[in-house]
């Protein structure tokens, strides 16, 4: 069955979806958001996105929300974790009944961060949403050329909807979409799958001169990584791992999910997976402190993390450090400034009634 699918962001990401899904025979409408500084003024002129070496012509690209929005099965947003709810105020007076809003970016409770903005502005209208744990892509998208390059699908993202007696008939849709969904628990499991938290801000304040010296000629994961950087994503693992067993979540490892997402193979250290990966190494940055791989996996990543485990009674001592640390160079206070349970109207809930909060949605 063909889908009407709307993909609302523009980056990286956004732009390689809105290709592949074409080829795989939907009708995509692509939406860049008036502000955004990306050129696109080749896709906008022809339609026409150069897709791993071959030109693919989308249905639609605009910059109208409604028209983006309108008439459509599947809202898809490509965006980074802190845009979830300036996008979702926009977004919202467009939907319509029947709706799927899949949020297809690094998870950070973002279904249930959409489904407040529809709840404070009382919008009543029956759309079902859910998050991957990742975005279904590593990819590049090279403005000078209009060239989108597919790097690797994510071969195991977990998925859930929000509130999770949902997924079954999301995943029913998405599935014709994307074949590598996997029901994940709720959009806990999933915020605690999102990769990036662990693998980004420990090691990238720990390189923070060689950042402010090196520039955009700073390698994350081939240099930044090291046998004794690595340590500290050991340990924030630890603790991740401790939330998923209390949580009642499989407890894999950072090694086991990233192998079997297709981002590492098989070697001998964690170490050695990060510095060798086929789809990671020759990924340059973060070329500033300024960047995603820290403000954002702090903000709405490791002080989340840290939030869910103060929550469920599992410390998390590098976590917190982490936080700090990054608050000190960058002179701010994530622990304030970053999303937390409370933040979302979560308090005083154990592992079990976290758990029932994100099956039947009693947070308002």
């Amino acid at each position: 069955m063909v889908l009407k699918i709307s993909v609302i962001g523009a980056g990286n990401g956004g732009v390689t979806a809105a290709a592949d899904l074409t080829v795989k025979g939907h009708e995509v409408t692509l939406h860049q958001s008036a502000n955004s500084s990306n050129d696109l003024s080749r896709i906008e002129e022809t339609g026409i996105i150069n897709f791993n070496g071959k030109p693919v012509r989308i249905h639609k690209f605009t910059k109208d929300v409604g028209d983006a929005v309108r008439g459509n099965d599947v809202i898809m947003l490509t965006i980074p974790a802190t845009a979830v709810e300036p996008i979702a105020e926009k977004l919202a007076p467009c939907l319509e009944d029947g709706q799927y809003i899949l949020i297809n970016s690094a998870s950070a409770m973002s279904s249930l961060r959409f489904k407040r903005v529809l709840n404070n502005m009382k919008r009543d209208v029956d759309v079902k949403i859910g998050e991957t744990m990742s975005l279904t892509y590593a990819s590049r998208y090279h403005q000078a050329t209009n060239e989108a390059v597919l790097i690797s699908y994510n071969e195991h993202n977990l998925f859930s909807a929000f509130p999770s007696r949902f997924t079954e008939e999301m995943l029913e849709v998405l599935s014709r979409m994307y074949d590598h969904l996997k029901p994940a628990k709720n959009i806990i499991e999933t915020t605690l799958n999102n990769g990036n938290p662990e693998s980004h801000p420990g090691p990238s304040i720990l390189n923070a001169g060689r950042i402010d010296y090196a520039g955009e000629d700073f390698y994350l994961y081939k240099e930044g990584i090291t046998e004794h950087t690595v340590n500290v994503i050991h340990k924030i693992d630890e603790e991740r791992k401790r939330m998923c067993e209390a949580l009642e979540f499989e407890a894999a490892s950072k090694s086991e999910r990233s192998v079997r997402s297709g981002y590492f193979e098989e070697a001998d250290s964690l170490q050695e997976q990060y510095n060798r990966s086929p789809v990671l190494k020759d990924i340059a940055g973060p070329a500033n402190l300024e960047n995603r791989y820290v403000t954002e996996d702090v903000s709405n990543g490791l002080v989340l993390w840290a939030s869910i485990g103060d929550e469920i009674g599992v410390e998390t001592p590098v976590m917190d450090a982490v936080i700090t640390l990054t608050g000190a160079l960058l002179r701010k206070d994530y622990f304030r400034e970053g999303v937390t349970l409370s933040k979302l109207g979560i308090e005083n809930a154990d592992a079990g009634r976290l758990n029932s909060l994100m099956e039947y949605d009693h947070t308002r």
